[in-house]
């Protein structure tokens, strides 16, 4: 019964996709988009990263039908969700995918616990660098929330060496006897990017220096991801507090990212509305 509701709502949602994609079955309908933006909606105990990660996705990968309709299906088989459905916008290349998820209610934590963990292909990272990113230990619960929180940090770990496009392919066997399950993590840790170019738009000349020269992440730097939401947090709101105070007017701002992956390097857009 429960198989044959998910399979209806994939072929609703695969459905969806392939009349967005003009087409109900046709050539365009495999035709390859760049993975621009993923949103996540009505996640509660999951972050939307978690949640994307499960997935498989990944931003600026090329996709098409078939790989987004996967994705969806891996959500589903992950048992964290009581339904899911998605949909898609496109603009020229480009493809936005958005999921749309109810979480299954809390219930008894199993008595299950993890055993061994096993990293393979790390080279950046030292086991120890990731055992105390990933947090968890052998014996305790292996609670999948948990699991997927400590993978989102060893991403985050990469991401603040620079490393963007880290995957990380989980295999997953049980010890019967022992009731515990061991997990091996095969790393991809992909290539290391550099600071390019910070574009400040929407603030007149003498406040883009001002905040300009606030900014200490120097062309060709290591990229920091953290240190975007540390300048957001450290720098910009006080900054923008003093500028609505001073212009009597209150100011927006947005602060973007745009990896480039051909050049290795990030550039960051910070506009003023």
């Amino acid at each position: 019964m429960h198989n044959r509701r998910r399979n209806k709502m994939l072929a609703i949602a695969a459905i969806a996709l392939a009349t967005a994609l003009g087409s109900t079955g046709g050539a365009r309908a495999q035709e390859q988009y760049t993975l621009r933006k993923i949103e996540v909606l009505g996640s509660q105990k999951l972050s939307p990263d978690q949640i994307i990660q499960t997935s498989g996705l990944e931003l600026g990968q090329t996709v098409n039908a078939a790989a987004v309709e996967a994705a969806a299906d891996k959500l589903l088989k992950s048992g964290l969700f009581r339904s899911l459905s998605y949909h898609v916008r496109m603009a020229d290349s480009d493809m936005t995918v958005t999921f749309e998820v109810i979480e299954k209610p809390a219930g008894p934590v199993a008595n299950e616990s993890l055993g061994q963990i096993e990293w393979i292909g790390a080279q950046v990272l030292s086991s120890t660098d990731l055992s105390s990113a990933f947090g968890l230990r052998p014996g305790v619960v292996a609670d999948r929330a948990k699991i997927n929180q400590g993978l989102d940090a060893v991403k985050k770990a990469y991401a603040r060496k620079g490393y963007l496009d880290t995957a990380i392919e989980e295999t997953a066997t049980r010890d019967e006897l022992k009731r515990r399950t061991n997990y091996r993590f095969t790393l991809r840790e992909g290539q290391q990017y550099r600071m390019g170019v910070l574009l400040i738009t929407g603030l007149g000349p003498e406040d883009e220096r001002r905040l300009k020269s606030r900014w200490t992440l120097a062309p060709a730097a290591v990229f920091d991801d953290s240190y975007l939401e540390d300048f957001r947090q450290t720098v910009m709101r006080p900054f923008v507090a003093s500028l609505t105070q001073r212009t009597g007017t209150r100011t927006r701002f947005d602060v973007n990212s745009r990896p480039n992956s051909e050049k290795q390097t990030v550039d960051v857009l910070i506009t003023f509305k």
